[in-house]
């Protein structure tokens, strides 16, 4: 099982080994849903996603509304939104639960690199981790970032992106790590010993950017060509 990462606040030696437990990683996958991860316009969009749930969950299933209601709404409504967003997918492959088909694996991410290329309001976007230098196993997930554009309307868009993604990912039962940053945000956390594998760069932001890339050819090419045949021994 992985290691999980947890934010340089926490420092509590208890709190870090009860969040190291399978219980602990289900429990905080499910209160945070990658917030401590989001740009804040992605946290923005998956807060309003909570609300309109809960609201819709008021309206249909509660009357005489207290606020005991109001929390248990709330409270379906967050879990919903976990689930539907595919969290759960990739929580599975960290606990060691599940194992992905690496034919499907890859040819899903090809089909995603295509829909990508197509998202004009997108910067650019590419996938870290070891996966990008052919680290792969059956219970390996894809980290993908999304770059974002400036404007407060691209970055609403590119959260609609990785959140419909997301939602793609969940009903393929696939494990993709999909949030959208800038530029700044990728540069600070992501691991700047893995070089990234591009997606999509069409100005060059990534290139003027990382020393070091690997091109989404180079990536499917090594996958298919050494990746794929050492799965299917």
């Amino acid at each position: 099982m992985k290691v999980k990462k947890l934010p340089g606040f926490i420092k509590n030696p208890i709190i870090v080994a009860i969040a190291q437990t399978r219980i602990g990683r289900v429990f905080t996958n499910w209160v945070l849903q990658g917030m401590l991860i989001m740009n804040p316009v992605e946290i923005a969009y998956k807060l309003c996603v909570d609300a309109i749930l809960t609201l819709l969950i008021l309206v249909f299933y509660f009357q005489n509304i207290t606020g005991y209601d109001v929390g248990i709404a709330f409270l379906i409504a967050h879990t919903i939104n976990w689930i539907i967003n595919g969290q759960p997918v990739a929580l599975l492959m960290h606990l060691d639960i599940g194992k992905n088909n690496a034919e499907n694996f890859i040819s899903y991410i090809e089909k995603l690199e295509k829909r990508i290329k197509k998202k004009k309001y997108l910067a650019a976007c590419a996938s870290y981790g070891s996966l990008s230098i052919g680290n792969y196993k059956p219970t390996s997930d894809i980290d993908i970032r999304v770059i974002m554009k400036t404007s407060l309307w691209s970055k609403i868009r590119s959260a609609n992106f990785c959140f419909v993604e997301r939602v793609r990912a969940f009903l393929s039962f696939f494990p993709l790590d999909l949030y959208a940053l800038t530029i700044d945000e990728v540069q600070v956390r992501m691991n700047p010993k893995e070089p990234p594998v591009i997606f999509y760069d069409p100005t060059d932001i990534l290139k003027s950017t990382y020393n070091e890339l690997i091109s989404f050819e180079e990536f499917d090419k090594n996958f298919r060509e050494v990746v794929l045949p050492a799965q299917n021994k």
